[in-house]
């Protein structure tokens, strides 16, 4: 078992990705380093170390696994394998708000709106667990959607401890907490530099809330750019040093945000519309096949192709249309009709 033999050699390096990776090249095995390497000395045995990853109730994917994150797996140095708490939501997209630990009551604010409307639109919320912009980002998130807790330390403690109940709630919201650190790690200053490069390297884009001039979330804006991520800054007082670095990123080209829509637009990200998907599953007789012939179009329907492909006589078919559209669930553009 490949996963067993990576975790062995990660714990034996400390989970340093440098030694690692000289102990990786070519097609050669975890397990044949495993055996190269270590096998004759007194190091961390494969078996208990999985026992004991294991009993903390977490998984271990590796690069080529089929369920780690292909963003994360197609971004410039990424982790050999990922550790997982809880679930990485699949076929959503995760977009990453991060700022400063030391935020203003503004800045936290803001955080909390954003991550709150991206979340409703059905974006995965991703961030770093800190105290301040992080921990208002997975707040927010946590209103009515998921989020992601990339953690610079192993995932058998939570830091910062003050956010050991926010962890949890992230967990039982169906999101997850994610390292590349062995069971054990602790969150050297190092490690927060590295895992700022899978925030964004998981996402599409990354949200910078609140930054001084010096920052992790510089970093992370830095990272998202060397992986052709999209970079976005929230703006704030023109002359509180908590945003020198925001408003820096907004002279270098980062877009401007202030709300969800600024970012779910430049990232082509269509909003989920809870309203409307209760509307299609209940929706029955004819209006609810028209319905769904709507939806399942990706241009604006005319009368003529809803009834060619449904099957149904024009006449149902404009009288299904001019019902749906009093409901407001449907809207007119240039002769065809799409969901609103």
């Amino acid at each position: 078992m490949e996963a067993k033999f990576y975790n062995a050699a990660n714990v034996a390096k400390r989970g340093e990705y440098g030694a690692l990776a000289k102990l990786k090249s070519g097609d050669v095995s975890w397990r044949e380093i495993w055996e190269r390497e270590f096998s004759g000395e007194k190091t961390a045995d494969p078996e208990k170390e999985w026992q004991r990853m294991e009993k903390e109730g977490i998984r271990l994917l590796l690069r080529d696994d089929a369920d780690f994150p292909a963003s994360l797996r197609e971004a410039p140095f990424p982790p050999f394998g990922i550790y997982v708490l809880g679930e990485i939501p699949a076929l959503a997209p995760f977009v990453a708000v991060v700022g400063t630990r030391k935020a203003t009551s503004y800045g936290r604010e803001a955080a909390r709106k954003i991550a709150g409307e991206l979340s409703a639109a059905g974006v995965v919320i991703v961030s770093g667990l800190a105290m301040g912009i992080d921990t208002a980002a997975h707040e927010g998130a946590l209103g009515g959607g998921r989020t992601i807790a990339v953690l610079a330390n192993g995932l058998d403690r939570v830091y910062p401890a003050q956010n050991a109940n926010l962890a949890k709630k992230i967990l039982a919201g169906g999101g997850a907490l994610i390292s590349e650190y062995p069971i054990g790690s602790e969150s050297l200053p190092r490690r927060f530099l590295e895992r700022n490069r899978i925030i964004s390297g998981l996402s599409l884009g990354v949200v910078v809330v609140e930054a001084p001039a010096r920052s992790g979330a510089l970093n992370t804006a830095r990272f998202a750019l060397d992986q052709n991520r999209e970079v976005f800054a929230v703006p704030g007082p023109v002359s509180h040093s908590n945003y020198v670095g925001s408003h820096q990123l907004l002279k270098s080209g980062a877009a401007l945000a202030t709300e969800a829509a600024d970012i779910l637009d430049a990232l082509n990200i269509e909003a989920e519309n809870p309203a409307l998907e209760k509307a299609v599953q209940e929706a029955d007789g004819e209006e609810g096949v028209v319905l769904r012939e709507i939806q399942n179009a990706s241009f604006a329907v005319g009368i003529d192709k809803i009834s060619e492909n449904t099957k149904l006589q024009p006449q149902a078919v404009s009288r299904a249309v001019t019902f749906l559209a009093l409901k407001g669930l449907i809207k007119e553009i240039g002769g065809g009709y799409t969901v609103k």
